[in-house]
């Protein structure tokens, strides 16, 4: 009997072991080794703390952008719904990274990137939920094509595809120019 009690023990030891390992490796090595790997092609960001990554520098941004009010009629939201757009490119220059817990957020600039990164439909580019976690950046930005991906990325992509074709755009652009233009006349009759 008391073989078996150490034998359970042993295993629950070694079982207790491979998480607290695995543990280790998710949330230390495999962050480090992105920070490296990161840095060696020249991008930079703020100091990663070590299990909250950039996340109270991030909150306190926020909490420093919410205590200014808005001026009536300004349509700058960025710094106040994320200010990080802001501030941390300043110092880092672009592209820059950031850190939420152990996951690296990788913000890029440049409408080429943008463009490999939008219509990339393999999956290689994991885009973070549109907001992330702000949910008022959430709804400045919506729930639409730029924040999907995979398959259905690959849907709504084929759904407004046509939407954009050359020839409806040309016949649109006719038709709203002759409207304005219409509308222009009958503004100029009336002041007359």
């Amino acid at each position: 009997m008391g073989t078996l009690a150490a034998v359970l023990l042993l295993a629950g030891l070694l079982a207790a072991l491979a998480y607290v390992l695995r543990v280790a490796h998710s949330l230390l090595w495999v962050p480090y080794r992105l920070e490296r790997r990161f840095r060696r092609q020249g991008i930079r960001g703020p100091p990663r703390r070590l299990l909250v990554g950039n996340g109270s520098d991030w909150v306190a941004l926020l909490a420093a952008a919410k205590s200014t009010p808005l001026p009536s009629f300004h349509h700058a939201v960025i710094d106040r719904v994320a200010p990080h757009y802001r501030v941390w490119p300043a110092q880092y220059g672009w592209p820059f990274v950031f850190w939420l817990g152990p996951r690296p957020r990788l913000v890029i600039s440049g409408p080429e990137v943008a463009k490999a990164v939008l219509t990339d439909s393999t999956g290689a580019f994991n885009k973070a939920t549109t907001g992330g976690t702000n949910p008022q950046a959430r709804q400045l930005i919506g729930e639409g094509l730029v924040g999907l991906s995979g398959e259905t990325w690959a849907h709504h992509r084929r759904v407004i595809a046509p939407a954009f074709n050359m020839e409806r755009v040309k016949v649109r652009k006719r038709f709203l120019s002759s409207k304005r233009n219409r509308k222009l006349a009958i503004l100029l009759v009336n002041k007359s």
